[in-house]
């Protein structure tokens, strides 16, 4: 399956999806980067066991995902445009 936003997402984890609806429309909401950080997620699983568990749960945890905003200048996902301050420094 290829999301709305062009993220491959693999056939077990897009069954799971699929079998939600509301899971599904909660990731086809995420941005981009962040449904490649689910995708990633249950791709690095150690072995079958554990990415079975992250599947089962995988509608329950895009469903309470919310993204932190950013705060200030040393959060990963700054906002506002310092370049101007960083260059004065």
């Amino acid at each position: 399956m290829i999301t709305d936003k062009g993220v491959a997402v693999p056939d077990d984890m897009a069954g799971v999806l699929r079998d939600d609806a509301e899971g599904l429309a909660a990731f086809e909401a995420l941005r981009p980067a962040d449904q490649r950080v689910y995708v990633d997620w249950v791709k690095a699983a150690a072995n079958s066991t554990e990415r079975s568990e992250r599947l089962s749960g995988l509608g329950e945890h895009v469903r309470a995902y919310q993204r932190r905003p950013a705060q200030d200048e040393s959060a990963p996902h700054f906002l506002g445009d310092t370049r101007s301050e960083r260059i004065s420094r």
